[in-house]
């Protein structure tokens, strides 16, 4: 999973509970990725698609979180996406690999 092997099919800027400037989450097909900076330096984090048990788009509050990645072995990860929500909405809902549940 290295991330100039292949062009991404989404990207959006990211923001996440923890502090991640100029964040950004990146979909391929087999991986999603999210990158950013944090304190510590450059952070740069593949998750599997097999390894995504759930994917939840929430509705958001101004600067709220409105996309939850839930991994089967790691933590959840809870962002916002700052555009395109909804592209990444139907990519999960068009993949049959991830369950996806729209809160309203």
């Amino acid at each position: 999973m290295d991330p100039d092997d292949q062009d991404p099919i989404l990207r959006s800027a990211l923001a996440l509970r923890r502090t991640l400037w100029l964040g950004e989450i990146e979909l391929y097909q087999d991986h999603l990725s999210i990158s950013g900076w944090r304190w510590s330096g450059a952070v740069w984090r593949p998750i599997p698609i097999a390894d995504i048990r759930r994917v939840e788009k929430w509705p958001a509050t101004h600067r709220g979180h409105n996309f939850v990645i839930r991994p089967t072995e790691t933590r959840d990860y809870y962002c916002r996406v700052e555009e395109g929500v909804f592209f990444w909405v139907k990519e999960f809902r068009d993949d049959d690999r991830t369950e996806l549940t729209i809160q309203h």
